[in-house]
């Protein structure tokens, strides 16, 4: 059976969204039923997966630089979510206008593990550069939400593959990336095994229907981990070392103007908080921008993200 990947579904329609939708809640459950609403993982462009050949390449960009930035969305979304309101460009469109880079998005299913969207990630890059008919000086790395875990997984994978694109990796930037896990994830799952335990009937149902979520999503309450299924123990993304050869930088965001606020501190973006600063008094692997007033999903296309994205690339 194709699946949607596969096929022409507009993911400007509602249609399109909600199979989006679908896959974040259900993706892992659709992929082992082998079920065509399942996601497969690629480059897109006019809502059409990208051949990765030399000519697809050639034939999708006439204009291929050095310089590839590669954008990954976040839990339940798909490549629109980095448009502009009212205009078609994104981060890496801007950046292609501005600094000469040759922009690509990812989809994929948000619904699976972090780790089994890292490996699809890991091998779509390599296939990328093997394919790329120019030579690659440079690569960026974007993602928003659950693709910065995303692509915190490819590049560990890649690297303990020896694979050459990670070397060409310079620069990635975490949008209301949840690097330690995400609050509300942890309170759905708190909630989860609460209703389980009671004694009451239909408490359990409830706790059994909210436990009816997709490993992706559950993937959230902790940051993900490097094992794709559910073994114990396994070393978590947060714990991994950050890719020596790029630059990182973490851009989020807090519901009220005020970071200080305690709406901010609390809840940060409504997703993700601002990191605390850490025990052990070391400084983070990354450089944290904040952006007060912006939510979890503004901050995939806002003017003020994109001119710190823009400066710091150029």
């Amino acid at each position: 059976m194709t699946r949607s990947g596969d096929g022409a579904q507009s993911v400007h329609s509602w249609p399109g969204r909600g199979i989006s939708i679908l896959n974040g809640i259900v993706g892992d459950y659709l992929d082992r039923r082998v079920n065509g609403l399942a996601i497969a993982m690629a480059f897109m462009q006019d809502g059409r997966p990208l051949a990765v050949t030399a000519h697809g390449l050639r034939v999708a960009q006439p204009a291929l630089s050095g310089k590839l930035v590669i954008l990954v969305h976040g839990w339940c979304c798909n490549e629109t979510v980095w448009r502009f309101p009212r205009e078609a460009a994104t981060y890496a469109t801007k950046l292609q206008a501005d600094a000469g880079y040759t922009p690509f998005s990812v989809r994929y299913n948000t619904g699976l593990p972090v780790a089994q969207s890292g490996q699809d990630l890991a091998r779509l890059l390599r296939a990328l550069a093997e394919a790329y008919p120019a030579p690659i000086d440079e690569v960026v790395l974007i993602g928003h939400s659950m693709g910065g875990l995303v692509i915190r997984a490819a590049c560990h994978i890649g690297e303990e593959s020896g694979d050459r694109w990670v070397d060409l990796v310079k620069r990635i930037f975490y949008i209301a990336t949840p690097l330690d896990g995400a609050d509300l994830a942890r309170l759905a799952h708190g909630a989860t095994l609460a209703l389980s335990t009671l004694p009451n009937p239909i408490a359990r149902l409830v706790g059994n229907v909210l436990d009816v979520r997709s490993r992706g999503v559950k993937d959230l309450r902790t940051g993900g981990s490097v094992a794709s299924d559910d073994e114990s123990g396994s070393a978590s993304l947060a714990d991994l070392p950050w890719l020596a050869s790029a630059s990182h930088t973490l851009l989020v965001g807090t519901l009220m103007d005020n970071p200080r606020n305690l709406v901010s501190k609390t809840l940060g973006d409504g997703l993700v908080r601002v990191p605390a600063a850490r025990e052990d008094g070391a400084a983070s692997p990354a450089d944290i921008r904040v952006f007060p007033g912006l939510n979890h999903l503004q901050l995939a296309h806002d003017a003020a993200v994109y001119d710190v994205i823009r400066r710091l690339c150029t």
